[in-house]
């Protein structure tokens, strides 16, 4: 246990590492008073208060809006921001679901966001439907590479190419068909290049 941090401020610090790990967003301080049996989350207050003054979280006026700032915390895991359809397009979640942790696997984690495939179009590159596409998130890749598009505040996962009229979004199963898109669509964007995909193996 650290020195300059009381029995209490260092098992509430680790509770907040462990939250951010676990959930990758910080407690609530309804959260925090509810863990540790605290009458009210103003009760919660002095104990942040503390561990900001000796330098181990910044806060700010929002209720989760606590970083943790020891250099002893890493946050190896990256954003799953929704579900992304290997089909045809469905309304993007942009609701947080939790922290995909890969470690290093695929380079720094800032820009990097998952999303969890539907649907079977892409097949032939390997991914499968419940697979975690990893996309680094980018508004130009290269003609062909596999990419997360957004129509309309729909997303899709495609093999992307640029055609003379516009775009072409290119299943990797041949029993479906391109979705084409016309040159000056403001409802369509490319949201990042597909730099990996996560399987969960039942053995």
């Amino acid at each position: 246990m650290r020195a300059h941090l009381t029995a209490k401020q260092q098992n509430i610090f680790n509770f907040l590492c462990q939250h951010v790990r676990e959930h990758g967003y910080p407690p609530s301080y309804e959260e925090i008073a509810g863990e540790f049996d605290f009458a009210s989350p103003n009760a919660v207050t002095g104990h942040l208060k503390a561990l900001e003054k000796k330098g181990f979280i910044r806060r700010s006026e929002k209720s989760r809006a606590i970083e943790i700032l020891d250099p002893a915390f890493r946050q190896n895991g990256i954003p799953i921001v929704g579900t992304v359809a290997a089909g045809s397009p469905i309304a993007a979640i942009e609701n947080r679901e939790g922290t995909l942790g890969i470690d290093d696997l695929f380079g720094h984690s800032e820009g990097l966001f998952a999303l969890r495939v539907r649907g079977e179009s892409m097949i032939g590159a390997g991914i499968n439907p419940g697979d975690y596409v990893v996309v680094r998130e980018q508004p130009v890749i290269d003609s062909g590479q596999i990419g997360v598009a957004f129509m309309d505040g729909e997303a899709t996962v495609k093999r992307i190419f640029r055609e003379p009229s516009g775009w072409r979004l290119q299943p990797e199963n041949s029993g479906m068909q391109p979705i084409w898109i016309s040159q000056g669509d403001e409802t369509f964007r490319v949201g990042g290049r597909v730099v990996g995909v996560v399987r969960r193996v039942q053995m």
